[in-house]
């Protein structure tokens, strides 16, 4: 076989990992009871289209973030959805194992991709964690924001059992963005 064929191979292999997203059901909607909850990858595409509208809006690296969104839950295609909640001990796992596992399942993962394009993904995957450029901050808050959607749609049609109210004080204290912070008031005045 020849290298390309190889490569090619691998590249199947990552998209059939990748498209695992689409079964993966967020573990928060899980938690709160919620009949036919969200998937990872549902949730990634709201979130890209956020980071589109939102990094144009206030003038960041539009690619970037964008790029970012589709990447930034892509272990959980092997490690599998962890809710992360308003306090840690609540959680299924702490903080501290959620990321060594995703580091693990996103090391596996970039085996499978050429050297340039695994670089590219891992370096877009740790700006994320870091949160320490104007593009990755942005996008920590719209993955915030973007569950406070979800959350008002599933209020919205009583497809809820118990309170969701858990999702909107986690964001309302990360939240610091003021454009962000205005869709959240509208949001907050879209439940009343």
């Amino acid at each position: 076989m020849s290298p390309e064929e190889i490569e090619l191979e691998q590249l199947v292999s990552f998209l059939h990992i990748a498209g695992k997203l689409k079964k993966e059901k967020r573990r928060g909607w899980i938690i709160k009871e919620i009949p036919e909850p969200e998937s990872v990858s549902d949730h990634s595409f709201r979130l890209a289209l956020m980071a589109m509208v939102f990094a144009q809006r206030q003038g960041l690296d539009v690619c970037k973030t964008i790029k970012m969104a589709i990447i930034h839950d892509l272990p959980e295609a092997i490690c599998g959805d962890v809710a992360v909640r308003i306090k840690e001990e609540l959680q299924q796992i702490p903080n501290k194992e959620k990321k060594e596992k995703e580091e693990a399942a996103l090391k596996e993962e970039l085996k499978l991709l050429p050297k340039e394009i695994a670089k590219d993904v891992e370096e877009l995957w740790r700006e994320f964690e870091a949160r320490e450029t104007k593009e990755a901050k942005l996008l920590y808050e719209l993955d915030r924001l973007e569950a406070l959607f979800q959350a008002v749609e599933y209020e919205k049609e009583g497809n809820f059992k118990v309170s969701l109210q858990e999702f909107f004080d986690y964001a309302n204290g990360r939240l610091k963005n003021k454009e962000l912070i205005a869709i959240f008031d509208l949001l907050m005045n879209e439940r009343k």
